[in-house]
């Protein structure tokens, strides 16, 4: 790190800090960010910490996700798009959240009804 607490490029600052304890800070309202993740002892920013909507948003597709693959109904293209999802991880783009929300909502609450 330098004198001015940043690291030298493609290093980050947890590269750097040695310390085990970590504290989250939430940030102003106005920030694109939630909060940020720092060591308790040195403040080097490690990483910024999702927002909590986003989190349980992330928990619920990724049950919905199982529940669709599972789904017999899926015609081939609606299965290679879940099958796509499911490979991708659990950050969809807002795009796909939409076909996503649309699939569950043909397939999955509409048999629960």
């Amino acid at each position: 790190m330098n004198d001015f607490r940043i690291p030298p490029v493609g290093k980050t600052a947890s590269a750097y800090c040695t310390h085990n304890a970590t504290k989250g800070v939430i940030l102003p309202a106005e920030s694109r960010h939630y909060a940020r993740l720092e060591c308790a002892d040195c403040r080097a920013f490690l990483k910024f910490l999702p927002r909590p909507e986003n989190v349980e948003r992330r928990k619920l597709n990724s049950y919905k996700l199982a529940k669709l693959q599972m789904h017999p109904g899926l015609n081939s293209w609606e299965r290679d798009f879940v099958a796509s999802l499911a490979r991708q991880g659990n950050k969809f783009t807002p795009r796909q959240q939409a076909v996503f929300d649309r699939l569950c909502a043909v397939y999955l609450e509409r048999g629960a009804a």
